[in-house]
């Protein structure tokens, strides 16, 4: 794997802004955001979504103790109750706030929007923005 991953390293299109690709990115930068080591991240991504978290709202019917045992089969075995508060926590107030990824994004009146908006979302940090930013096109934004 890169010294950086890149969605398109997990096979994430964001060319086209198509809502699932968001949501995968966005996941995907959530575990990539805490200080783990990418490849730990990148199985863990990959586990989350062989087990059907594949929306905000599969969160809400995960348990603390189901949820913490696919990361934890996923190897982010240091962090899986952080990171297990933090997943439900911020996916419930995407699926009841904004109702997807997508709409976040798409309704952002600028990147810099966006990043204030991603910014509100309780267990998102600096990090997990530049990274979930860095791969989102220009062009996915609205004008």
């Amino acid at each position: 794997m890169a010294d950086v991953t890149h969605a398109a390293d997990l096979g994430i299109d964001l060319s086209d802004g198509k809502p699932q690709q968001l949501y995968r990115w966005f996941l995907a930068s959530m575990l990539f955001g805490r200080p783990i080591r990418q490849e730990q991240a990148a199985a863990t991504y990959r586990v989350l979504i062989d087990h059907g978290f594949t929306s905000p709202g599969k969160f809400a019917g995960a348990g603390r103790e189901q949820l913490r045992r696919v990361l934890n089969e996923g190897g982010y075995a240091r962090f899986d109750y952080q990171m297990t508060d933090a997943l439900h926590e911020t996916m419930h107030t995407l699926d009841a706030d904004e109702g997807s990824v997508s709409h976040l994004v798409k309704t952002a009146a600028s990147r810099k929007d966006l990043r204030q908006r991603l910014a509100a979302l309780k267990g998102i940090g600096p990090k997990t923005i530049e990274i979930f930013l860095r791969d989102i096109p220009d062009a996915v934004l609205p004008d």
